[in-house]
């Protein structure tokens, strides 16, 4: 185990696997969905805070901030615009999510909320953004993937993480698009907080569009 975590995969990997396992725990207790995604974001948010010094000095490029909000909200902007036309799975059930947790209360339903914004602003985009670009798309150039420098563009790599990170979501066109864009950004600003950035305000954005149209489907 001492091995496995100080390997140079663990920091990448493991806040997704950690996330991607206890969503999936949290899809057998539907009545508790609520508290629980808020559980998973919190835990996966202390291991990244735990593996932090792992990752400092690995990605000194500067960030374009305001380039980075701005294409991550007209990604979004895209990603809800084209919904009707793309190929998605499953319906789009616009059941509210939440009715569970406003039937204990009024402030149980703002925390299953507030859980939701935390987890889809801060921890969604750093967890994903660290392994989707940070470790896959560099380990499919060379299993020692640390010696790849960081937004290193190589076609399969590119194509695979871009598709592969559209089969994790079910509206599976757009988030094509989306990983397009995104990997583009990577390989343009040679940064992973650059794109960690994007994905933040492309899912702040969808946040509150789904709040404000209560269009649930989208979350």
């Amino acid at each position: 185990m001492k091995k496995l975590i100080a390997g140079p995969g663990f920091p990448f990997v493991a806040p997704f696997a950690l996330f991607m396992g206890l969503l999936f725990v949290r899809q057998k207790f539907e009545a508790q969905g609520w508290w629980l995604y808020g559980i998973c974001s919190l835990l996966v948010f202390g291991l990244i805070f735990w593996l932090r010094p792992r990752y400092h000095g690995l990605d000194p490029a500067p960030v374009p901030v305001r380039n980075s909000i701005l294409i991550g909200l007209g990604a979004i902007v895209l990603w809800i615009a084209l919904d009707p036309w793309m190929p998605r799975t499953g319906t789009r059930d616009n059941t509210f999510p939440y009715e569970a947790a406003f039937q204990l209360g009024t402030a149980q339903g703002i925390l299953a909320i507030l859980f939701r914004v935390f987890g889809a602003v801060i921890v969604v985009p750093i967890a994903e953004e660290l392994f989707w670009r940070g470790y896959l798309m560099r380990s499919i150039i060379k299993p020692e993937f640390e010696e790849v420098p960081l937004a290193t563009f190589q076609p399969l790599s590119f194509y695979v993480t871009t598709v592969a990170f559209a089969l994790v979501h079910a509206e599976i066109g757009s988030a094509i698009l989306f990983a397009l864009i995104a990997g583009w950004w990577f390989i343009k600003t040679k940064s992973l907080k650059a794109v960690i950035l994007l994905h933040a305000a492309a899912n702040a954005g969808l946040a509150a569009y789904v709040l404000l149209t209560k269009n649930w489907f989208f979350w």
